[in-house]
């Protein structure tokens, strides 16, 4: 076990507050706490920007054709993640070569076209 020296308690800080090089030991929990209020004044900033942006967007002319945008960009994302998710869906282009193709062999099937 360490030795502790004369005068501090277990942690290492003396019974006045101070740690061994001298500083305080509530230096550290201040500098926490300076750091947390730093945190919330940048999401708070953050926050309002987007606010503002936000009110920007509802006076635009247009709106809806935004909207509208967005919700296709939207569905398009879904699809191609669920795509991502479950691989045994075909590639859409394959499974349209492979439509053709059959539509193909069909037609060589049933005979020459009449013309």
């Amino acid at each position: 076990m360490p030795e502790q020296k004369e005068g501090t308690d277990s942690a290492g800080t003396d019974p006045a507050g101070t740690d061994p090089s001298g500083g305080h030991a509530t230096a550290g929990a201040e500098h926490l706490a300076l750091l947390a209020v730093g945190i919330a004044d940048f999401a708070l900033e953050r926050l309002r920007d987007a606010a503002d942006r936000g009110r920007h967007l509802l006076h635009r002319s247009d709106l809806r054709d935004l909207l509208a945008d967005g919700l296709n960009d939207l569905r398009a994302r879904g699809e191609l993640a669920s795509r991502r998710v479950t691989p045994d869906t075909g590639n859409h282009l394959e499974v349209m070569a492979c439509r053709a193709a059959q539509r193909a062999a069909a037609a060589d099937a049933s005979g020459p076209a009449h013309a």
